[in-house]
C-alpha cells in the first residue's frame, strides 16, 4: 500500500514538472538587445539632412550657381587699363626737309595711356581714353625738340538691331539665376530621395533585428523542449532519439541566429553610409521605431493633384524650358543684321619747349606753352574739339549658322516640353502604383498578424499534447518553425508596408511635412 501511495506521489511530482516546464515554454522570452545607441527614425532622418554625402555634394551645387551669376554679370562690368610705353628710334634722315649735320633723326617717346571702357544693359558700349605722349626728337620739320600731346576721347556704339535692348543684353543673367533656382530645387528632390532612402534603409535594420528576437525566441524554444524531453527520458516518456532530434532542430535554430545577426550588420552599414559614413564601424546602431501605420488617403486623384505641385522635379524642368525660350531669344538677336549708331568726341592739346631748327615763329595759341599742364589749356573748347557720328550696317550673307542655331533652340524647347509632359505622366504612375501597393501591403499586413496569432496558438496546443503524449515532437518542431515564420512574415510585412509608405510620401512630396522641414521657394 505504502508502495503504491509512493507512486502516484511520484507520478503526479511528474505530471507537475512537465505542466511547469510546458508554462515556461509559452512564456515570452525576452530578446537580447544588441549594444549601441538606440536611435529613432525622425533623429536617422536628421542625421542624413545634416551628414549624408550626397545631399551634401548636391548642396555646392546652388553656391556654384549663385558665382555663376556674378560671373554673368561681370560682363558689364568696366574696364581700367593702363599703358606706359618708352621708345627710342634712330634712322637715317631720307629727306630734304630733314637734313641734320649727324644725317640721324633721333626719337625718344614716352606715351602713357588710359582708358575706361564697358557695355551698359542695353548694348550700349562706351570707352574714355586719354593719351599723353611725350615725344623728344631732333627732327627739324617738328615745331617743339620736346612736346606734349595729350588727346582725350570718347566714343559710343548703339546697336540698333542686334544685340539692341535690355532683355536680349541679360538673357545670360537670367539664365544664371534661373540655374541657382533649378540648383535649390536639385537639393529639394535629393532630400525627397535621402528620405526615402534613410526610412526604407531603417525599416530593413528594424525588420533584421526583429528577425534576431524572432531567432533567439526560436532556439529558445528548442532548447526548452530539449530540457523537456531529457527530463520526459528518464521517465520513459521520450526516446533518445526524440532528444536528438530537438538537439539538430537546436543547431540549425542557432545557425538561423547567427544569419539573422549577420543580416543586421549589413543593415546598419547600409543606413551608416545614408546618415553619417564618419559614424565608426564598432559603432552599433538600434532601430527603435517600428513603421508607422498612419491613416490611408482615400482618393488616388488628391493624392496626384499634391504630386504634381510638390515634387520639386517638375518646376525643375519648367525651368530648363524657361532657360531654352531664353537661348532661342538670343538665337533670334543672332539672326539679325548689325546696324550701329557710331559716335565719338575727342580734345587734342599741344605744348612743348625748345624751337625747331626751322621754326622762326610760334604760332600765337602756342605761346607761352611749355609745360605738360599747359597742353589741356583749350581743352573742352571748340579750338581743340574734334567729332565723328555715322552708322555702321553688317549684312551676313546667308547666315546658316545663326539660322541652323535658333531651329535647333526651338527643337530642344519642344523636345524639353516633351520630357515635362513624361514627367507628369511618370509621377501620376509613381503615385497610383504607391497608392495601390500600400493598400495591398496593409492587406498583407493584417494577413500576416492573423497567421502569427495562429501560429502561436498551434504551437501551444501541440505543446499540451506533447505532455500528454499525445503527438511526436516532430511535430511540435514543426510547429515552432510554422511560428518563427509566422512571426518573421509578420514583421516583413509590417517593414513591407512602412517602405511603401514611405514612397507614397515621396512620391506626393509629403515627406517634408511628416518630419516637419518648410520649404521656401
Amino acid at each position: 500500500m505504502s508502495l503504491r501511495f509512493g507512486e502516484r506521489k511520484l507520478k503526479n511530482f511528474l505530471g507537475l514538472i512537465c505542466a511547469l516546464v510546458i508554462v515556461v515554454g509559452n512564456a515570452p522570452v525576452k530578446a537580447q538587445e544588441p549594444e549601441g545607441k538606440s536611435l529613432s527614425l525622425k533623429e536617422a532622418v536628421r542625421m542624413a539632412l545634416e551628414q549624408n554625402l550626397d545631399l551634401s555634394i548636391e548642396r555646392v551645387n546652388p553656391l556654384i550657381a549663385h558665382e555663376q551669376i556674378g560671373a554673368e554679370q561681370g560682363a558689364f562690368d568696366p574696364v581700367f587699363s593702363l599703358f606706359t610705353p618708352f621708345g627710342r628710334s634712330e634712322r637715317p634722315v631720307n629727306s630734304a626737309l630733314e637734313q641734320l649735320e649727324s644725317g640721324l633723326l633721333l626719337q625718344r617717346t614716352f606715351s602713357p595711356e588710359t582708358s575706361f571702357m564697358g557695355k551698359l544693359h542695353t548694348g550700349t558700349q562706351y570707352g574714355l581714353s586719354l593719351v599723353s605722349p611725350l615725344l623728344t626728337t631732333n627732327n627739324p620739320q617738328r615745331i617743339f625738340t620736346r612736346s606734349y600731346q595729350p588727346v582725350l576721347a570718347f566714343n559710343l556704339t548703339q546697336p540698333l538691331l542686334k544685340d539692341f535692348g535690355i532683355e536680349v543684353n541679360l538673357v545670360k543673367v537670367r539664365q544664371a539665376e534661373k540655374n541657382e533656382k533649378k540648383a535649390l530645387l536639385g537639393v529639394e528632390s535629393k532630400m525627397l530621395t535621402v528620405i526615402r532612402d534613410v526610412e526604407i534603409s531603417y525599416g530593413t535594420l528594424f525588420f533584421a533585428q526583429q528577425q534576431v528576437k524572432v531567432a533567439q525566441g526560436g532556439l529558445s524554444l528548442a532548447q526548452d523542449l530539449v530540457e523537456r524531453l531529457a527530463r520526459m527520458k528518464e521517465t520513459g516518456l521520450a526516446t533518445a532519439l526524440d532528444v536528438l532530434e530537438a538537439k539538430s532542430a537546436v543547431d540549425a535554430r542557432r545557425a538561423d541566429l547567427v544569419r539573422a545577426r549577420g543580416e543586421v550588420v549589413k543593415g546598419e552599414a547600409q543606413l551608416r553610409l545614408l546618415i553619417d559614413p564618419r559614424l565608426t564601424l564598432t559603432r552599433r546602431i538600434l532601430a527603435s521605431d517600428a513603421p508607422a501605420e498612419g491613416k490611408l488617403p482615400q482618393r488616388v486623384q488628391d493624392i496626384m493633384e499634391r504630386a504634381l505641385s510638390k515634387r520639386p522635379q517638375i518646376p525643375e524642368q519648367e525651368i530648363v524650358i524657361e532657360n531654352l525660350a531664353l537661348e532661342e531669344r538670343l538665337a533670334e538677336n543672332n539672326t539679325l543684321w548689325r546696324l550701329d549708331l557710331v559716335g565719338t568726341v575727342g580734345f587734342t592739346g599741344l605744348a612743348g619747349r625748345g624751337l625747331g631748327p626751322n621754326v622762326t615763329d610760334l604760332p600765337k595759341q602756342l605761346e607761352d606753352r611749355d609745360t605738360f599742364g599747359e597742353a589741356f589749356a583749350d581743352y573742352f573748347t571748340r579750338k581743340s574739339m574734334n567729332w565723328l557720328i555715322g552708322m555702321q550696317l553688317k549684312i551676313p550673307i546667308g547666315n546658316r549658322e545663326a539660322q541652323a542655331k535658333l531651329e535647333g533652340t526651338r527643337l530642344r524647347r519642344r523636345q524639353e516640353e516633351l520630357r515635362l509632359s513624361l514627367l507628369k505622366s511618370q509621377i501620376g504612375v509613381e503615385v497610383e502604383s504607391a497608392f495601390y501597393d500600400v493598400m495591398a501591403e496593409q492587406a498583407k499586413l493584417i494577413a500576416a498578424r492573423g497567421a502569427a496569432s495562429v501560429a502561436r496558438e498551434q504551437l501551444a496546443a501541440q505543446e499540451k499534447e506533447l505532455a500528454a503524449g499525445r503527438t511526436t515532437v516532430r511535430k511540435v518542431l514543426e510547429a515552432q518553425d510554422s511560428l518563427a515564420r509566422a512571426e518573421g512574415a509578420e514583421i516583413q510585412a509590417l517593414v513591407s508596408y512602412g517602405n511603401v509608405r514611405a514612397r507614397l510620401d515621396a512620391a506626393q512630396g509629403l515627406s517634408f511635412d511628416t518630419y516637419g522641414l518648410v520649404i521656401q521657394r
